[in-house]
């Protein structure tokens, strides 16, 4: 006599639904876009010697400049050093989780159209001048992924300013806060 394994029909259903998903799109797991990437500035505050109440971090999957003192919720922070640096801290660098990341690029803010897949700075500060472009790879998060799972985002920020007297520095800034979504050019990306 001979046994046949039987597959459990609802099993095939959901074997077949997700052969579909992976299947029908570049990455299975990212869904569509549903926010457009858009051009920005902000100004972050030195992590020492300023007042408290200013931002000194920034999380990208709020867009938002974040105050350290509330939070420990952001992907690079900002710093000069007792040498007059210009520091981006990753939060691996600070003693935080390690899986945000800082990748400086020797390309203009606007030839960047996607953000690379590896070799991220996470455990060490960066120092950056005016005209330095970086991306950061942010942590990874469920926001906007409900169904996928989590999803790191990504950004490129330029060096508009550095401000000795105020302590600060003033980026531009493209953020993409799609889920799965690496593209950064302006607009609903498709990638």
């Amino acid at each position: 006599m001979v046994i046949r394994p039987q597959l459990n029909p609802h099993l095939a259903a959901w074997l077949l639904l997700g052969w579909i998903v992976v299947a029908g799109c570049n990455d299975p797991f990212a869904g569509e876009a549903t926010f457009e990437n858009v051009i920005d500035t902000t100004t972050l505050y030195a992590l020492r010697d300023t007042p408290i109440r200013l931002p000194s971090a920034y999380s990208l999957l709020d867009r938002s400049p974040i105050r350290t003192d509330t939070t420990s919720a952001f992907d690079f922070a900002f710093d000069i050093d007792a040498n007059g640096k210009f520091l981006i801290y990753p939060p691996g660098a600070l003693g935080l989780t390690r899986d945000p990341g800082v990748q400086l690029m020797d390309r203009r803010f606007e030839e960047i159209k996607s953000a690379p897949e590896e070799n991220y700075i996470t455990d060490r500060p960066i120092e950056v001048a005016a005209n330095q472009v970086f991306i950061v790879r942010s942590r990874p998060s469920f926001n906007f992924c409900l169904f996928f799972g989590q999803f790191p985002r990504y950004g490129k920020f330029r060096v508009l300013e550095v401000n000795r007297e105020d302590r600060s520095i003033t980026l531009e800034l493209l953020v993409n806060i799609n889920c799965g979504f690496r593209s950064l050019e302006p607009g609903l990306p498709s990638s």
